[in-house]
């Protein structure tokens, strides 16, 4: 990225990243786009686990059969709608299953729809958010000043709180399912059970009545497995030099952020959770004394 160029645009009041692969276009086709009946729509902060939600719901609603390498998930499979546009959704056989890190206040809604949201510890989050950025030569400033700008919202998808607590309120709507990265992590058994029981009762008696096919899906949606075999080759780069092959994996694992982040900035970030959360069941989840 340019250095004159500012590494966020303000779209209808929410900051999104600014970048060649970020067209004003898509992001706003993204929230005009009006759900379709039975549509599967994975939705996300960025670094929370979107890709691991994705290639876990593409492993329930095929029966373990569709596995496709990240660069034709992200455009094709599970298209990633503010990179790929919303005319992908056309060509699209059902269930559509599609994914966006918009907030649940500005997209459309269709209640014939399923919303699957993942949600992670802020302080993981901030480390995961950062570490990719660099990862994808977005030169962001240095963590303690990116920190600061977590904080403030003054960065991509804008304040994670409001993001979070923007589904967090519909947790008990019907279609919509909340999904913990760290319950995930550490039951992946029954929460992947519980996923598939949400997209359909066809898809919950296929894993649970089939062992070897849920253990298929186990170990295809596993972290190392994952790790090893998805990647994603930043094809959008302007110069040959800057196309890498970005991993979307680094460590997945829980506790990252208070190894990386200062006292101080852990008991800020508390105090904003307790702030922000106030009177929200999610501020037992993640203050923790």
């Amino acid at each position: 990225m340019a250095s004159d160029e500012p590494p966020h645009q303000n779209i209808r009041g929410l900051l999104f990243p600014n970048a060649p692969f970020f067209s004003k276009k898509n992001i706003e086709d993204t929230l005009d786009n009006v759900p379709h009946d039975g549509d599967i729509i994975i939705a996300s902060y960025p670094k929370t686990g979107t890709t691991w939600l994705q290639y876990i719901v593409m492993q329930i609603v095929s029966k373990g059969e569709l596995y496709p390498k990240f660069d034709d998930c992200v455009l094709k499979y599970v298209p990633f709608l503010e990179m790929s546009g919303v005319s992908v959704l056309d060509k699209m056989e059902k269930p559509r299953m599609y994914k966006h890190h918009c907030p649940y206040n500005m997209i459309q809604k269709n209640d014939k729809a399923k919303y699957l949201y993942v949600y992670r510890r802020p302080e993981d989050t901030i480390i995961s958010y950062y570490h990719f950025l660099i990862n994808l030569n977005r030169n962001p400033p240095e963590l303690d000043a990116f920190f600061e700008k977590f904080l403030s919202g003054e960065i991509g998808y804008g304040s994670y709180f409001d993001h979070v607590l923007s589904f967090y309120t519909h947790k008990n709507d019907e279609n919509v399912l909340l999904v913990c990265y760290e319950k995930l992590l550490h039951n992946r058994r029954d929460e992947i059970l519980r996923i598939a029981k949400f997209l359909g009762e066809e898809y919950y008696r296929n894993l649970a009545e089939d062992e070897s096919l849920l253990e298929a899906v186990l170990e295809r949606t596993s972290f190392d497995y994952m790790k090893k075999n998805l990647s994603l080759t930043n094809s959008n780069a302007r110069k040959e030099e800057e196309k890498k092959t970005i991993n979307f994996f680094r460590k997945g694992v829980v506790g990252d952020g208070k190894k990386s982040l200062s006292s101080d900035q852990l008991k800020r970030l508390k105090d904003v959770v307790k702030e922000k959360l106030n009177g929200s069941e999610l501020l037992n989840e993640w203050i923790t004394e």
